[in-house]
């Protein structure tokens, strides 16, 4: 396991930069926070492109960054920002050329430029110059000749901002599969709440230059300050399930949570896989009586565990665990956004039995695999 100590100090536009952590994982951490919170200068400054900050950076027992400092071109992580810069004057075979005689291993490749043109489906790209690309075909390139170089430690700044929804897929589950196959840990920064909701196995917030919270994704994602970092209105809760059925002729799949079932469209992943759906609080419809003919595909089964009533709006907030109907399984947290006006007329109060209808067409299906 790689191991990643940050410290990082100073004074930036409008506050103080003062973040610490240590990077035990070697999953994928996301860093998440609002715009102009830090984000962008953190990984600048792990790469080695910021001077201006008091910097520590430790990789395993190596000190890269202290009384000793490394030159960028020497750092054993793989950057990319979201602005990819390629050479104008070689074509995409020669800047993925070129990545491989920067490599950190010089005579083992761990992953090789035939298996990067397969999967990043830069074949046809092979021979045009940077000037004849699309923002997105340059993302994929500088991706590929990123993960040549061989890190130890892959830092992403926004690497999916130009690329569209469909390929964003593939290229999400691919950057799982290069983490899992090669065991080297990322940084990844975000905006899209889709996007980290499927890539991230931890997640750092981070406002005003400090970090504020850090755990997994599912805790965070359901934690009162990363909801208040969102914003009420894109609230929402990440549960996971496994894959129980797939209808291939109506094009959607059968979650197994916790011992019930939940509708999802498309394909999610395979049989038995366990995946995360995103559900927005205000996509949840609770009623304390069994709806017996419902338009709504999805019938869950929960119990209140609290109310949060929001002073000076129209709105309350229920959060809900969901009854385990399978042994040993996890406890599971869905939030449930309504009006504090139909909360009173439902009578709905702490730790009553409800039933939750979901519509399938609201679970968000943006990073999905297939």
């Amino acid at each position: 396991m790689t191991k990643m100590l940050v410290k990082i100090n100073g004074q930036l536009e409008g506050f103080e930069l003062n973040f610490q952590h240590d990077f035990k994982s070697k999953g994928i951490t996301v860093l998440y926070g609002p715009n102009g919170s830090g984000k962008s200068t953190i990984i600048s400054a792990i790469a080695g492109f910021t001077n201006n900050l008091d910097i520590t950076v430790k990789l395993d027992d190596i000190v890269i960054d202290g009384k000793k400092t490394l030159p960028p071109h020497k750092r054993p992580f793989g950057t990319m920002f979201q602005d990819p810069i390629l050479f104008e004057h070689l074509n995409v075979n020669e800047n993925l050329n070129f990545a491989l005689s920067r490599s950190k291993l010089k005579f083992k490749h761990k992953i090789t430029k035939e298996n990067l043109i397969e999967n990043l489906a830069l074949n046809k790209l092979l021979k045009r110059y940077p000037s004849n690309l699309s923002g997105g075909e340059k993302l994929r390139i500088a991706l590929a000749r990123t993960l040549l170089t061989q890190p130890e430690y892959l830092l992403l700044d926004e690497p999916m901002s130009d690329i569209d929804i469909r390929y964003k897929a593939k290229l999400l589950f691919f950057l799982k599969k290069i983490n899992r196959q090669f065991k080297i840990p990322i940084l990844y920064v975000s905006h899209s709440i889709e996007e980290i909701s499927q890539i991230a196995d931890q997640i750092i917030l981070i406002d005003n230059g400090k970090k504020i919270e850090y755990g997994s994704t599912e805790n965070i994602l359901n934690s009162d300050k990363f909801q208040r970092l969102i914003g009420k209105f894109e609230a929402s809760s990440i549960i996971e399930g496994a894959v129980s059925s797939i209808n291939e002729p109506l094009n959607v799949t059968v979650l197994n949570i916790n011992g019930q079932e939940l509708i999802v469209p498309g394909r999610p992943g395979i049989k038995d896989e366990i995946v995360r759906v995103r559900i927005r609080s205000r996509d949840v419809i609770v009623s304390k009586l069994k709806i017996n003919f419902p338009v709504i595909e999805n019938e869950l089964i929960g119990k209140i565990l609290n109310i949060e009533t929001e002073k000076k709006t129209a709105y309350s907030e229920l959060i809900i665990s969901l009854n385990k109907m399978k042994k040993n399984s996890t406890l599971q947290i869905l939030r449930a956004r309504m009006t504090t006006f139909n909360l009173k007329k439902l009578k709905l109060y702490k730790n009553d039995k409800i039933f939750i209808y979901i519509s399938t067409v609201s679970i968000d299906r943006q990073a999905y695999q297939y």
